[in-house]
């Protein structure tokens, strides 16, 4: 049910919020060292990720509508959680341009609201967690059986847990960059985390979002009549972080880190393509590895077109969501 109601919230909201766009004049404006195939995407609609919000939205009351469910405490934390980090994007997209007429935020700035927000936010789904969900099982010593060790969240856990969800949200930022890329992708990653509905609370969350980018693809397609923006992005990237992060709470082992890893491989990949351009830029004297960073730049320079490589990340994330779930059996 979750995920019909975001999809089709998604859907339908469309047209009315892309028109609610236009009108406010939140339109893409292009970088200078872009690909000259993006120049007609010039105007086009954007912060078009309050369609996945508005989707998510509706599924939670639908779901706290129809099952009174108190589990959904959990939902609600992850899901405040991600919409400190849409704030940002929202500066960036739109306020940042009306106060001063700058591009957005300057990505010292950026960093430094977005480590605010996810200290907050993982402190926030720390405090959320039920107590009995903070113990592990041990190894059975000598005649005294199978124990629990009570898992101390301390400041190298805390720090770790922050780095995590701001990674998954510059990742996801960094992906979105070609029509229906980062919604595709978000998709693909949230379905393999449905599987815990039922079984962890705060996983109804998965098929909420999942279906609020199907519904938002609609739109979002090439060719594109509207982008998600910063807004969309670091709500995804977020989401995405902080589930996985409540995921790992009930079951902290380093298979499940490698699991969550893998599911976003795509995502992952594309920062680190970004990270290791610069990387050999400043120690190899201005030399590149690649054409252009994020990666499916490096594709577009290449000549692939921009359906044929969004189709193509679509397949590899589709595999990495499966090799994620092989690593989680072991």
């Amino acid at each position: 049910m979750a995920f019909l109601v975001a999809a089709l919230t998604a859907l339908v909201l469309g047209k009315p919020v892309i028109g609610g766009l236009a009108r406010i004049k939140a339109r893409q404006t292009i970088y200078a060292y872009a690909p000259e195939t993006h120049r007609p995407k010039e105007g086009t609609p954007t912060m078009g990720g309050f369609l996945i919000i508005l989707g998510v939205l509706a599924a939670m009351l639908a779901w706290g509508v129809a099952y009174r469910d108190e589990n959904l405490v959990l939902t609600l934390v992850i899901f405040a959680g991600a919409l400190w980090f849409a704030a940002i994007g929202l500066l960036d997209d739109y306020g940042i341009r009306r106060l001063t007429g700058q591009r957005g935020l300057e990505w010292k700035a950026k960093l430094g609201l977005q480590l605010i927000a996810a200290a907050v936010s993982v402190y926030m789904l720390w405090q959320a967690v039920p107590v009995p969900m903070r113990t592990i099982p041990t190894q059975p010593l000598a005649g005294d059986g199978v124990g629990l060790l009570a898992l101390e969240f301390g400041w190298g856990y805390y720090l770790l847990a922050v780095l995590w969800v701001v990674s998954w949200v510059n990742a996801f930022n960094l992906t979105d960059g070609l029509d229906g890329l980062a919604a595709g992708l978000t998709a693909i990653a949230f379905l393999p985390l449905c599987r815990e509905v039922g079984r962890l609370t705060g996983a109804e969350y998965a098929p909420m979002l999942l279906g609020a980018c199907v519904g938002y693809l609609w739109w979002n397609v090439h060719p594109a009549k509207v982008f998600m923006g910063d807004t969309g992005s670091m709500f995804l990237g977020a989401s995405f972080g902080l589930l996985t992060l409540r995921m790992l709470l009930s079951s902290p082992s380093w298979t499940g880190v490698a699991s969550y890893t893998l599911i976003g491989g795509v995502f992952a990949v594309e920062i680190l393509s970004v990270v290791i351009q610069l990387s050999s830029v400043k120690l190899r004297r201005g030399k590149r590895l690649f054409k252009a960073t994020p990666i499916h730049h490096h594709f577009e320079l290449l000549g692939w077109s921009e359906p044929t490589i969004v189709m193509r990340f679509w397949l590899v994330g589709a595999l990495c969501a499966g090799a994620g779930l092989l690593v989680s059996q072991l």
